[in-house]
């Protein structure tokens, strides 16, 4: 079984790259566009992997962070156009990576 990525973004031609190239990765894609689908998707399917944008809309993607960390130590990559100062309340939460955009292409 493939692993199973839950990307979180809602800027929706990003949202489009990101699902394709996961799924060409071999990933299992699940995706969202705001806090709320975001966490029921994430209690009904639980995945393996969190892709995740700070700035969402109906709950934030801090918010969504705190949730997911109060129950779980899954992998987070977390993008955002915000910057490192902006940022620093995310390293609370020990995400895996911290991407600010825009981000270097070969990263992904």
């Amino acid at each position: 079984m493939s692993p199973h990525v839950l990307i979180v973004e809602d800027e929706t031609g990003l949202l489009e790259i990101l699902e394709l190239n996961f799924r060409s990765a071999g990933y299992t894609v699940s995706t969202a566009a705001d806090g709320v689908t975001a966490w029921q998707r994430y209690e009904q399917q639980r995945p393996d992997l969190l892709v995740l944008d700070l700035n969402l809309p109906k709950i934030s993607g801090f918010r969504l962070l705190e949730l997911v960390r109060s129950e779980s130590e899954l992998p987070v990559l977390i993008l955002t156009a915000y910057d490192f100062a902006e940022a620093e309340e995310v390293a609370q939460h020990r995400p895996c990576l911290l991407y600010t955009s825009p981000s270097p292409r070969d990263k992904f």
